[in-house]
């Protein structure tokens, strides 16, 4: 069954302590610069509230996260087959890397390397032997 929304990882509401938190948008100048120091806007599910949380340590803000799922096992895409928008695109001549989450198919650039290859799993059961 698929999740209503994304929840933010190892986050949780300080007004009620559910872990059902999701991000929110930003609100301003303020809330998009805190965001280049890893806090991100959110909101409990449960009670509603707002708040800004610190998903990932400063160590993890270094890598590339996905911005829907924010996975950091990352593959790279090719351009030439989907479309590009504008903002995208200035990004890559600015020197952005092409990254891909296989887990929700976004293709995004960030100037941030990943932290780890995307490692397709392997097929569950072994071939059959024919005798």
């Amino acid at each position: 069954m698929p999740a209503r929304f994304t929840r933010l990882p190892e986050t949780t509401c300080p007004r009620c302590e559910s872990r059902d938190v999701r991000p929110a948008r930003d609100r301003g100048l303020l809330e998009s610069l805190l965001a280049l120091a890893g806090f991100q806007p959110a909101r409990c599910h449960h009670c509603a509230h707002r708040f800004l949380a610190r998903p990932f340590g400063f160590a993890k803000l270094r890598w590339a996260k996905c911005p829907r799922c924010y996975r950091m096992d990352l593959s790279i895409w090719d351009p030439k087959y989907y479309h590009i928008g504008g903002w995208t695109s200035l990004k890559f001549k600015l020197g952005a890397n092409r990254w891909r989450c296989e887990a929700c198919r976004c293709n995004f650039a960030s100037f941030r390397p990943r932290q780890r290859k995307y490692v397709r799993p392997e097929s569950g059961a072994p071939p059959d032997a024919d005798d």
